[in-house]
């Protein structure tokens, strides 16, 4: 079957699509905990300045150079993650688009569960992958959409410093991706898949009518 080798071919995809981007996640926050010392030494300039209260400007002097330092440090630091996650993206469309030709598959099989009702669980199983495939890829879209408007932003460097601390608080918290609810979904993935293994292995009671080999060969 050419459409669980393509399965096959897209589960894999996603771990190595999850794993890359944990790497790139772990060395962006390394890079983030760098500066934030820098953010802290900012905040410090409210409290009070002892006998450095009498030079003009210091607190001002100060603080400007800090947030020079602070965005020298931290744009580029955060560009070199994003041109990661970036490149990286170009895989998430080729596992968007194998996931979409196999949604599409499936739907060629749904028009023919009336005269071949013995599709419909075989059907039921594909949809329960797309699903879970679905849920994955829009959680890693949504967080890779969050991350680049970050960067644009302070890329800009018009943020003020409480702006700052909380993109890089949401940079790292990753709000978008879930931990447990991304393991739930690979799990499951993993189970529906086995199911359709052992569909196709003849180990379940389903059959696998005609009607299947004919809409699988236009694709």
């Amino acid at each position: 079957m050419k459409q669980l080798d393509t399965l096959e071919e897209l589960r894999e995809g996603i771990d190595q699509f999850v794993e890359r981007w944990s790497k790139i996640q772990r060395n962006s926050v390394k890079a983030i905990q760098a500066v934030t010392n820098t953010i802290v030494q900012v905040d410090h300039l409210d409290g009070p300045l002892g006998k450095l209260e009498g030079f003009n400007n210091i607190r001002e002097n100060t603080r400007g150079k800090l947030i020079v330092n602070l965005f020298d440090k931290l744009v580029p630091a955060l560009e070199r993650s994003i041109k990661q996650f970036t490149k990286l993206m170009k895989n998430f469309e080729v596992l968007r688009q194998k996931a979409s030709s196999i949604q599409t598959f499936a739907e060629s099989l749904r028009g023919n569960v009336t005269d071949s009702p013995e599709l419909e669980d075989l059907v039921g199983f594909l949809d329960l992958i797309i699903m879970s495939i679905q849920d994955i890829l829009s959680m890693f879209e949504s967080e890779f959409l969050v991350k680049i408007t970050i960067y644009r932003d302070l890329e800009e460097g018009t943020a003020d410093m409480s702006v700052v601390s909380n993109y890089l608080t949401i940079y790292s918290a990753e709000p978008n991706i879930e931990p447990h609810a991304l393991e739930k979904l690979l799990k499951d993935l993993d189970e529906h898949f086995e199911l359709l293994r052992d569909v196709f292995a003849g180990k379940t009671g389903i059959q696998i009518p005609d009607v299947y080999t004919k809409v699988s060969k236009r694709y």
